[in-house]
C-alpha cells in the first residue's frame, strides 16, 4: 500500500495522539490549522517541550533519520496537518539546489534543538546520539558524493549538536579511521587549511556502517 505523499492533509481531533515516543516514523508534519503539543515523559511525568501552531513543522527527525521518535505529539485542538513524506521530499530537494540549502539548514537547526533538550534532561546516551546526528548531517551535506569543506562543516556541526570543536573533530577522525570518509591531508597526514571531506562509496552504506561503529 503506497505511503502518504507531500501535500496530503490529515485531520486530528482534540487530544488525539499523532505519534508516541519510541515509535518509528518516516514522515514529518506541517500544521495547516490548529495547535499541537510536543511532550516527553521524564521520571514518570509529562514534560511539555513545545506548543506549535499553524505554519510550524514537527516530527522532522523522521525525514532524515531512522531513529525512534524522541517525544510524543498530541493535537491540542482540532488540527489539519500536511504530511511531509520522505521520498517525495528527497525528489523536491534534488530538483532545487536552493531548496536543498533551506531545508537542510532548517532540519539541522531543529535536530540540534531537540538534541539540546535531550542533553539538558539527561534521558539518553547523548554521545551516541550526537555521533549519529553528525553522520546524518554529513550525509546531507555530501549528497551525491559531493565534497564539503572540512573546517566549515566542523564549525557548523559544533553549533548544531552543542559539542565542542574537538569532539566534532574526534567524530570525523573516527569516521576517517574506519575508512568511511576521506579527509584531505598533506603527506604527513596533517589536515590542510582547505581540506575537504568526501564520503567513500554509497551514502546509504555510509550511514549503515557509521551506526555499526556504536
Amino acid at each position: 500500500m503506497p505511503g502518504p505523499v507531500f501535500g496530503t492533509v490529515k485531520a486530528f481531533y482534540k487530544d488525539q495522539v499523532i505519534f508516541t515516543e519510541g515509535q518509528v516514523g518516516d514522515v514529518g508534519y506541517l500544521i495547516k490549522t490548529g495547535k499541537v503539543t510536543i511532550f516527553k515523559t521524564i521520571d514518570g511525568e509529562q514534560t511539555i517541550l513545545d506548543l506549535l501552531g499553524p505554519g510550524e513543522v514537527f516530527g522532522e527527525m523522521g525525514l532524515i533519520t531512522d531513529l525512534p521518535r524522541t517525544a510524543c505529539a498530541i493535537a491540542s485542538e482540532y488540527c489539519d496537518l500536511v504530511i511531509i513524506d520522505k521520498k517525495t521530499l528527497h525528489k523536491m530537494v534534488k530538483q532545487s539546489p536552493k531548496l536543498v540549502q533551506a531545508i537542510t539548514l532548517f532540519l539541522m537547526k531543529r535536530l540540534g534543538g531537540t538534541l539540546h533538550l535531550l542533553e539538558h534532561n539527561k534521558t539518553e546516551d547523548i554521545g551516541i546520539r550526537n555521533f549519529i546526528c553528525i553522520c546524518h548531517l554529513l550525509d546531507l551535506a555530501c549528497e551525491n558524493n559531493r565534497p564539503v569543506d572540512y573546517h566549515r562543516f566542523c564549525t557548523k556541526a559544533k553549533g548544531i549538536t552543542h559539542l565542542n570543536l574537538g569532539q566534532v573533530r574526534q567524530a570525523m577522525d573516527r569516521l576517517n579511521q574506519a575508512n568511511l570518509i576521506k579527509i584531505t591531508t598533506d603527506k604527513k597526514g596533517v589536515i590542510l587549511d582547505n581540506a575537504e571531506i568526501r564520503i567513500i562509496g554509497d551514502n546509504a552504506f555510509f550511514l549503515q556502517a557509521a551506526k555499526r561503529l556504536n
